[in-house]
């Protein structure tokens, strides 16, 4: 049997969020949010099998990959399609960005036919709802300070939600965040600029929520929050921006929120990339859990093809 493989369609979401529902999958890269915005940055294609979402990928860190099969049905079966589809296309057969669970899966179903390797700079930052949007104890200090600075320095500021009708703002306020860095064409924040103004032109097709941070409700928005829920209680931060000029309402973007989701468990706040700015701040978060990833490399003599 052969699997056809094309890019992430908007059609394609209920069969996908069944898959990671079936899977209760917290990983930001099952979202389908995700699998959709970012289908060109890494070449996304998408297959299904029966109630199972196959995955692989062309581009970037996941080229000539495949996802761990989310969904119902025999993970064998969909393993056996996936070596395949790679053997066809004269590849290693080769997984990425699997969580712990996933690799004692594999291990458990093919006992030392793979060669696991650890992606570091892709464990995800997960926190606590309810952490977040409370901030107690010593460790929220100097969050709780920017908090009350910003609303000490705006008293009239509101929250208002970020729907379809206002998702231009949460454009504006990413180019506005742009404008003013150093690297303004530096390729990869373009592209997330790209990904966050197709977020808005597809706000309900891709089920997205969010919301609105104003400084003087007389004036445009300075901060925006855009999220998405992976999985049930599981919510990922797609996006969060702050307008220039306005340093102490970072932390009030992610703690109002966390406020707005009580249906929550957990929000996983993505990966650092590498980056030592983006991991000191997901730190500075506190987070309640690390989901490591990692690559894994079929290295077994026999067909994994059944």
């Amino acid at each position: 049997m052969q699997i056809h493989f094309r890019p992430p369609a908007l059609s394609d979401r209920p069969a996908a969020a069944a898959a990671v529902q079936f899977s209760k999958c917290a990983e930001n890269d099952a979202a389908f949010v995700n699998l959709f915005l970012l289908r060109r940055k890494y070449g996304t294609e998408l297959a299904f099998h029966g109630a199972q979402m196959l995955r692989r990928y062309h581009a970037g860190f996941r080229a000539d990959c495949y996802g761990f099969p989310l969904g119902e049905g025999d993970l064998k079966e969909a393993m056996s399609l996936l070596y395949a589809d790679a053997a066809g296309r004269g590849l290693p057969f080769r997984l990425t960005l699997l969580t712990q669970k996933q690799c004692e899966l594999l291990e458990a179903i093919y006992p030392g036919g793979f060669r696991f390797t650890p992606a570091e700079d892709y464990t995800e930052y997960l926190y606590l709802r309810q952490n977040l949007a409370e901030l107690r104890g010593s460790k929220y200090h100097g969050k709780r300070n920017h908090i009350a600075q910003f609303w000490r320095g705006y008293p009239n500021a509101q929250i208002q939600p970020l729907i379809a009708e206002n998702a231009d703002f949460a454009v504006a306020i990413a180019e506005r965040w742009l404008s003013n860095r150093s690297d303004p064409e530096e390729p990869s924040l373009l592209a997330e600029l790209g990904c966050i103004r197709e977020a808005a032109e597809n706000w309900n097709a891709l089920g997205l929520s969010g919301l609105l941070l104003y400084a003087d409700p007389e004036q445009p928005p300075i901060g925006m929050t855009v999220v998405s829920e992976i999985s049930a209680g599981i919510f990922d931060v797609h996006f969060e921006k702050v307008a220039p000029g306005f340093p102490h309402a970072w932390p009030v973007v992610a703690n109002e929120i966390a406020k707005c989701l009580p249906q929550a468990e957990y929000l996983n706040r993505e990966e650092d990339l590498g980056e030592s700015g983006m991991r000191a701040s997901k730190n500075s978060y506190h987070p309640d859990l690390r989901n490591e990833k990692f690559t894994a490399l079929w290295c077994g003599r026999e067909s994994l093809i059944c």
